[in-house]
């Protein structure tokens, strides 16, 4: 009896259709696992828990206050260090206090990691290659942390990567910007296919990049000036540090121009189409403020100051830097010059220290202070022992 041949036709359909639905490039490592360094201590100022998460000699560092960094089910947090003799990814496992250094020991470190909100993943860049990587976490026996590395594509060559990857709400698109023919190009990454989709390219810096909490077609970007004041002469181009892209557009608009002399600096997304910033209109005042992008209204949640002829060195004490709002809206915090970390009442505004003296002026790491997934606790860096420190400021049950 004969068999029967398919036509080669046939079987070059079924290769393409096999083809199509092979996984992209993995890869899988154990993490190595440190020992808990935590030291606790209970802040003077209120009373808040305050956890040391690093106490290393080395630089350990929180990653920047508008990136996630704590994974979807707040187990674990990531942040940067140089233990190594170079700079990588480590994480922060919350019920153990145990140190995991993510990067394999045997290839080039990865960089801008960003925590996914939906599912045990984050993303990376290494090179010129953005990856996700799937984290395995398991406390019994013992604790280990398994990686399975995925690679999402390739970015050109000769462009230099400009702000960290961002995810935007629904988990689908991640955002990324970077320099190429002295132009900023921002593109969005299909989080399954890898797809590169480019958004805008721009004759200008820009920084920042990050998606809207709550819409998922919504990002914003910083214009970058070379100053975040907007110059006093009149007729100096209008002056627009936070901008707005919508990835079904393309066509990137200004959330706001700023009056002459107006501060805006360090924005931040929170809820309900609103962003968290600093600014001010006198020279060194810096409150925390809030734009409603549908409305344009801003109003201020945490009040700086202004005194005529007083140093910066000691405006900087009660006038702010970064802010950012916690993921239940009820509270928003900032971080300053000196290492102060304050909290204020989304809702009356009220002001209360949390901790103080995690910086001195001129020199040190800034705090970057982040939220932690519950709106619970926030994470900062601490420069108080001598060398830059991975804290968790507890708010206080009371509050």
């Amino acid at each position: 009896m004969k068999r029967r041949l398919f036509p080669l036709s046939v079987i070059l359909l079924f290769i393409i259709v096999f083809a199509s639905f092979t996984p992209l490039a993995a890869s899988e490592w154990s993490s190595q696992i440190l020992p808990s360094e935590q030291m606790i201590e209970i802040d003077e100022t209120s009373g808040a828990k305050i956890i040391y998460v690093t106490t290393n000699k080395a630089n350990d560092n929180n990653l920047y206050f508008h990136d996630r960094c704590w994974l979807f089910d707040n187990s674990a947090m990531l942040f940067l260090s140089n233990r190594t003799g170079r700079q990588e990814i480590f994480a922060y496992i919350a019920e153990t206090g145990e140190l995991a250094r993510l990067d394999p020991k045997n290839d080039s470190a990865a960089s801008l990691p960003v925590a996914s909100r939906h599912g045990d993943r984050i993303y990376v860049v290494r090179e010129h290659t953005i990856y996700q990587w799937h984290l395995s976490l398991s406390l019994m026996p013992h604790t280990t942390l398994r990686i399975n590395e995925k690679m999402l594509c390739d970015f050109a060559a000769d462009a230099s990567p400009l702000t960290a990857l961002n995810e935007n709400c629904t988990g689908e698109l991640l955002s990324f910007g970077y320099r190429q023919n002295d132009q900023s190009v921002i593109v969005v990454i299909d989080t399954k296919s890898g797809e590169i989709t480019e958004l805008t390219r721009l004759p200008f810096p820009v920084q920042h990049i990050q998606f809207s909490r709550t819409r998922p077609d919504l990002l914003s970007f910083a214009r970058s000036y070379g100053s975040d004041t907007a110059p006093l002469a009149p007729n100096e181009p209008p002056h627009a540090r936070i901008w707005l892209l919508n990835v079904n557009i393309k066509t990137p608009v200004p959330a706001f121009y700023q009056q002459p002399g107006e501060l805006v600096t360090h924005e931040c997304w929170w809820q309900e189409d609103q962003l968290t910033f600093i600014g001010g209109h006198r020279p060194e005042e810096g409150h925390v403020k809030v734009v409603d992008i549908r409305t344009g209204d801003i109003r201020v949640i945490g009040p700086g100051a202004w005194r005529p002829e007083t140093e910066p060195r000691e405006l900087a004490r009660v006038n702010w830097w970064h802010a950012c709002g916690s993921p239940d809206g009820r509270w928003i915090a900032a971080d300053n010059w000196h290492g102060v970390i304050a909290i204020f009442d989304a809702k009356t505004t009220r002001q209360r220290v949390l901790t103080r003296g995690h910086r001195i002026y001129g020199s040190g790491a800034h705090p970057h202070v982040g939220w932690d997934l519950t709106g619970k606790s926030v994470e900062f860096t601490s420069n108080k022992r001598g060398n830059a420190d991975v804290c968790i400021g507890v708010l206080p049950k009371s509050w």
